[in-house]
């Protein structure tokens, strides 16, 4: 597969995202968190993620457990990638205060990625710059050479 052809793939796909609110829990177009974008987006390419951890994940989640969200990215079976190897369809996760992962989002191409944002809500954004400080890495969950669209 063509990486054109797989960005414009995924672009298409994230059009149904652009109106959706930013819903903490939130699982459906109704309203999502960036745990929840990811999920239902990798599971149009076929890829199941875990909801949870079995607990609840409450609104301050991070304050009492700051280690939860980069537990269950390592649980994945995924290939750790750097900065420099990112490509469409990577999960990458950021430490947006306090040095502590609570952040994902999925690759466009490997310059931009699609995410939720509680002030924003669905957006598109470089990963360079501010991104790039507050990012913690990436792992690769799909093989695209291997990709039927």
């Amino acid at each position: 597969m063509k990486l054109a052809e797989l960005e414009a793939d995924i672009r298409r796909r994230l059009e149904k995202y652009k109106n959706v609110p930013f819903v903490h829990n939130g699982r459906s177009l109704k309203g999502l968190d960036c745990l929840g974008f990811v999920i239902l987006f990798y599971r149009e390419y076929g890829i199941e993620l875990p909801n949870d951890d079995g607990r609840e994940i409450e609104e301050d989640w991070y304050k009492t457990d700051p280690l939860r969200l980069i537990r269950s990215i390592r649980k994945l079976p995924a290939k750790k990638v750097t900065y420099y190897e990112l490509q469409a369809l990577d999960l990458v996760y950021f430490a947006i205060s306090r040095d502590i992962i609570t952040h994902t989002g999925i690759m466009i191409n490997s310059k931009e990625f699609a995410h939720m944002s509680p002030k924003k809500n669905f957006c598109i954004d470089r990963i360079d710059g501010a991104w790039r400080r507050r990012s913690r890495g990436a792992v690769r969950l799909v093989d695209i050479s291997s990709l039927t669209l």
